[in-house]
């Protein structure tokens, strides 16, 4: 039978009522906290008892502290001279149990207890809170511009997809958080003002709907890069969250360790964060080296290879192809399960000689969720490119006119070109599910056309 466990519980910072009946049911359980860090709360086991949990706060205390200060040496004492027993701290809150059926309550002023709170929570909970949210609230913007004008490279990434759950998911968490606590304290305030106390608000269960859609969501894109992400997707998914693990153990670790040395709170705080810094700087310059290393040795492939080119030269071309040395390099270049992009580039070789020699050059994109279609199609009408030429930077568009969708075998079909260039035998065609950009080094004939919608309407 174990004697410890560890937990990670949804429970507000601020949730003083909520914590303590947390701890009264693990108590009548057989479990008594042990201590709290950011890696979880450590319970041991107890025989089980009915036991009263008591939440105070100490605004100055920091996580960095070697132990209680003297001050909060003689509030455990007063404590205990009352009954309470001191059981452990987490940065600015106090916990106590008692066995008594009736104990003395430790805090007896209301209106001391909600501007102890207050400062506690400014200093632990409403900046680094506010901060998040501001930081959430951004990324959520950025993936919004991105639904609209690259709905494509948003939808065909596996870490897209995660950032668009998880950053308004965590925005709406903070915003929740904070507006829950501020109203509490409004309405907390008029209580103390008439001598009483009220109970905090629990948002235990939203929380933990948040985190579990989060992790659920953290899940299925590992396990899409894992299983089908190329070779390089797939090393650096494992390294990242590799990464973060090993960062949080080892700083916390640290932090730990020189707490149980007595090491001043100043003195914590700057080895920690010179070992944060400095980890976290050197973990990921080896995982950035050593994977450029590997990609530049062909140990890792940064697209996922297809066995097979769905259309060739050979088959537009068929007994008229020129004599030489053809290679297709045919990819995957994003792929998620709601979108794929697949690439293609064939060429031939014919070591100098003066012969023309035709290449094709094709990009599929998959639409595997048919509400992202127009977006899509949309973006493609639409592309923008930017170019570098003699240090000057400059955008162009892309013009597309319609033309005959019915040798293509297509829905649409459009010849497109790039600003101020004539239109040459380059051409973005509409399938039920699949957008083909398709460029030739000739102009290609009806039954090549339709050769084009064979393959590749419907891969």
């Amino acid at each position: 039978m174990r004697k410890t466990k560890r937990r990670m519980e949804t429970l507000s910072f601020y949730d003083r009522t909520g914590v303590e009946r947390h701890l009264e049911q693990l108590a009548d359980m057989g479990w008594m906290i042990d201590r709290i860090s950011n890696l979880g709360w450590v319970y041991r086991r107890i025989e089980p008892q009915k036991l009263q949990f008591s939440v105070t706060y100490y605004p100055k205390a920091s996580d960095f502290d070697p132990g209680p200060s003297e001050d909060q040496q003689v509030y455990h004492a007063f404590s205990a001279y009352a009954g309470w027993k001191y059981v452990c701290s987490w940065v600015q809150m106090q916990i106590f149990c008692t066995n008594q059926p009736d104990p003395v309550p430790i805090e007896t002023d209301p209106e001391l207890e909600l501007q102890t709170i207050h400062a506690a929570m400014v200093k632990g909970f409403l900046v680094p809170y506010g901060i998040l949210l501001v930081i959430a609230l951004v990324w959520s913007a950025m993936l919004v511009h991105d639904v609209l004008y690259d709905p494509i490279g948003l939808f065909s990434s596996t870490t897209n997809l995660f950032l668009m759950v998880v950053w308004p998911l965590l925005a709406l968490l903070f915003i929740v958080e904070i507006v829950a606590y501020l109203r509490w304290r409004s309405r907390a305030k008029k209580a103390a003002a008439c001598g009483e106390f009220i109970d905090t608000p629990n948002t235990r269960r939203f929380q933990r709907i948040v985190y579990c859609v989060c992790m659920l969501a953290f899940a299925v894109e590992m396990l899409y890069n894992v299983t089908a992400g190329s070779s390089m997707l797939r090393v650096t998914s494992i390294a990242m969250v590799l990464y973060v693990f090993v960062l949080m153990v080892v700083v916390q670790g640290v932090k730990q360790l020189l707490k149980r040395k007595k090491v001043s709170r100043k003195v914590n705080r700057a080895v920690t964060l010179t070992v944060d810094v400095v980890l976290a700087f050197g973990m990921m310059a080896a995982i950035v080296f050593g994977t450029l290393r590997a990609t530049q040795n062909g140990w890792l492939d940064t697209k996922t290879a297809v066995e097979a080119s769905p259309l060739t030269l050979e088959e537009l071309w068929r007994n008229e192809l020129p004599e030489a040395d053809y290679h297709s390099d045919w990819t995957e270049t994003a792929a998620s399960p709601l979108v794929a992009v697949y690439d293609v580039r064939e060429r031939g070789s014919t070591n100098g000689a003066d012969v023309f020699i035709p290449s094709l050059d094709y990009t599929v994109t998959e639409v595997k969720l048919p509400a992202l279609y127009g977006r899509c199609r949309a973006q493609l009408l639409e592309k923008e490119i930017s170019l570098n030429w003699r240090q000057v930077s400059f955008s162009t568009k892309r013009i597309a006119t319609p033309c005959d969708a019915a040798p293509w075998g297509a829905n649409e079909a459009w010849q497109v070109a790039w600003e101020n260039e004539i239109p040459s035998d380059d051409y973005l065609l509409c399938y039920d599910r699949n957008l083909v950009e398709i460029s030739f080094s000739w102009t290609p004939t009806d039954e090549q056309k339709a050769l084009v919608g064979e393959k590749l309407g419907d891969l």
